[in-house]
């Protein structure tokens, strides 16, 4: 059994879109020796209401914080639309709906969703705009839809949640290493790829 690294993260999470990159480039670096896999966290699943004014105003300052410290671009807006959510069920759902169709995690989807987000202001509770997302990795607008939708999916993203708030994810992105043994936390909050890449190096040697 090889090593499995697990990224614990979310859509919408900014912190996660920040440190993105540096966890595709320890994939890049580790691959041939290691796992890596996503596991969707459920940053946002409570609210059921627009966004207060208050709550953009943090939300952003937030997104300021990350590009500083990232260099990750953001475009500093949100979806053009009035009734939009800051609830990430559903792009959650969408991820698992892609793990079943490339039967793998879907590293490069789940690239698209957030770059969607963040770069493009695209409401990902629209289930349109997700269409559009996956569309380019083959999967059919019927195929995607249904899928969504549908019991197995739901269960699975649930499922995910409940074991990342087993694995105590409350601050977002987390780094996990399974060598056998159960998920042991590499790190919490954003690390760069060189420190990712010596810690599971040394983790695993």
């Amino acid at each position: 059994m090889r090593s499995r690294v697990i990224f614990v993260t979310d859509p919408i999470c900014s912190w996660c879109w920040g440190m993105l990159p540096e966890i595709l480039a320890t994939r890049d670096r580790l691959a041939a020796r290691m796992e890596f896999d996503l596991m969707m966290a459920g940053l946002q699943i409570g609210s059921k209401r627009p966004m207060a004014t208050w709550e953009i105003h943090h939300l952003k300052k937030i997104w300021r914080e990350v590009e500083q410290t990232t260099g990750q671009p953001f475009c500093g807006r949100l979806p053009d639309d009035d009734q939009f959510i800051y609830h990430s069920e559903t792009p959650c759902r969408a991820v698992e709906v892609m793990r079943d169709f490339q039967d793998e995690p879907p590293w490069d989807f789940f690239y698209h969703l957030q770059s969607a987000f963040y770069r493009r202001a695209r409401n990902l509770n629209d289930v349109g705009e997700l269409i559009d997302i996956a569309a380019p990795f083959g999967i059919s607008r019927d195929e995607f839809v249904d899928a969504l939708g549908s019991r197995p999916v739901i269960a699975a993203t649930r499922h995910a949640f409940q074991r990342a708030n087993e694995l105590a994810a409350n601050a977002l992105p987390m780094v996990l290493l399974d060598t056998g043994e159960g998920p042991r936390l590499v790190c919490g909050g954003y690390a760069t790829a060189s420190y990712l890449t010596g810690e599971l190096k040394r983790r695993t040697a």
